[in-house]
């Protein structure tokens, strides 16, 4: 394995993984250039994935030996995709000896956004995720626009409704997915961005993390023989069983 001074070279090169929504991704950043696969595939990731990593590392025209960084989308999102993100980043990091950094995919939805729109000064976000059964997942936080800095907070999973109660009473920017299942959220931000993350921009915000990065939730980047990269789980609950179903919809029935 890697040495901890090598692991305080600038980290550049850098191939990223999301798969913790419906949307595939693989970006790799190379001496500066993007090179990405970005697909919606539901429930088809396992199928994709290493065939996108294929893809960007012929785009660029090099081999694994040019990558000193793997970064991956650690959720929350998806139970199954996130554990592909997990494993795909494992099993590579293993077979290239590369450190690896989690990155959440709350807050890639948020820097991309933010680098589209690059705004002029201070802002407050929010990112939400629908997280089913009700409940989405939230991650908040602030943007610095002298130093292009974007801070943040934990992520959480709540319930729609609670959602007031941790954002800002003027929140400048929502970005996510809820807009469909959940419309009214959107209303509580001047204004929306509706996207999924994006492997793009889990791959910078590697390069920002492992090279200057102050944010205090920022991950920083490890080889396996330190820590193995996992997904991030906010619901232990992952799915009611059917004994649980029948008992919330007669909860529900006696309700009415």
């Amino acid at each position: 394995m890697g040495t901890e001074s090598e692991l305080q070279m600038s980290l550049k090169n850098v191939l990223a993984i999301e798969t913790s929504t419906a949307a595939c991704s693989v970006a790799l950043i190379y001496n500066e250039k993007t090179y990405s696969c970005h697909e919606i595939l539901p429930q088809k990731h396992a199928h994709r994935v290493l065939e996108m990593v294929d893809e960007v590392l012929h785009q660029a025209g090099i081999d694994s030996g040019e990558i000193n960084l793997l970064a991956y989308g650690e959720g929350p999102g998806a139970f199954t995709g996130v554990r592909i993100a997990s494993g795909v980043i494992q099993g590579l990091a293993l077979g290239w000896n590369k450190p690896v950094i989690a990155i959440s995919s709350l807050l890639a939805m948020a820097e991309e956004t933010l680098s589209k729109i690059k705004p002029e000064k201070d802002l407050s976000w929010a990112s939400l995720l629908d997280a089913r059964m009700n409940e989405v997942y939230l991650m908040t936080g602030t943007y610095n626009a002298q130093n292009k800095e974007i801070l943040s907070d934990n992520p959480i999973l709540i319930p729609p409704r609670e959602v007031t109660e941790y954002i800002p009473n003027v929140c400048e920017l929502g970005i996510g997915d809820t807009d469909t299942e959940y419309p009214d959220l959107k209303e509580l931000f001047n204004d929306w961005s509706s996207l999924l993350p994006n492997a793009v921009s889990i791959a910078r915000l590697a390069i920002t993390n492992s090279n200057h990065s102050t944010n205090a939730n920022a991950n920083s980047a490890s080889y396996l023989d330190s820590a193995i990269p996992n997904p991030l789980y906010l619901r232990n609950h992952i799915a009611d069983t059917i004994e649980e179903r029948k008992q919330k919809k007669l909860s529900a029935e006696a309700a009415k």
